[in-house]
């Protein structure tokens, strides 16, 4: 078999592994941010006996099919899944695994490494809905420039956007509903 070089699509760490099909329905934790995700879900990079370069990355695949959106880092251009269900965002570190399912990597020490909930649930219509709220920590957490309150929970639409504590993301959820509905009793 092949040796490739595979990209994780959380922290944009460059593994090495055997191009298998019987590898592509198993799961792969990844080494440096700690996240599983299916063999399929990495993006193949590079066949080993290439040299790496920048210039000539191939992306393939970057999500799976349980994906239902992303955030977005405007600055580096990179973005980390979501998936449906409790997503817990915070700091990537590397000396400790992180607790949060979508850890950012940023040198920004004011974000939390547990930082915001982000819930993606599909509602009884059959379209998904974000919600984010606060993961119990005392940073700041701003979307669109307002305030998230404690117990706030506020609906997510595409291209919402959210600041960390000064770490900038963009919500993509072409899958989410952007209608935020309100029934009145």
């Amino acid at each position: 078999m092949e040796r490739v070089r595979i990209k994780c699509p959380v922290c944009g760490v460059i593994l090495e592994a055997e191009d298998n099909p019987a590898n592509y329905g198993k799961f792969v934790t990844c080494p440096n941010c700690k996240t599983r995700n299916k063999f399929s879900a990495f993006k193949t990079v590079l066949p080993v006996s290439s040299s790496p370069s920048v210039d000539s990355e191939t992306e393939i695949r970057a999500f799976t099919d349980d994906t239902v959106g992303a955030l977005l880092d405007p600055e580096t251009g990179r973005k980390y899944p979501l998936k449906e269900g409790r997503n817990l965002i915070g700091r990537m570190t590397h000396n400790t695994p992180s607790q949060a399912s979508v850890p950012i990597s940023t040198d920004n020490r004011r974000m939390s490494r547990s930082h915001l909930f982000i819930d993606v649930i599909r509602g009884a219509d059959g379209r998904y809905h974000a919600y984010a709220s606060n993961a119990s920590n005392r940073n700041e957490t701003r979307i669109n420039g307002i305030l998230l309150e404690k117990d706030d929970k506020l609906s997510l639409k595409h291209q919402d956007r959210l600041s960390l504590s000064g770490t900038e993301l963009i919500f993509l959820g072409s899958r989410v509903n952007d209608e935020t509905v309100i029934h009145l009793s």
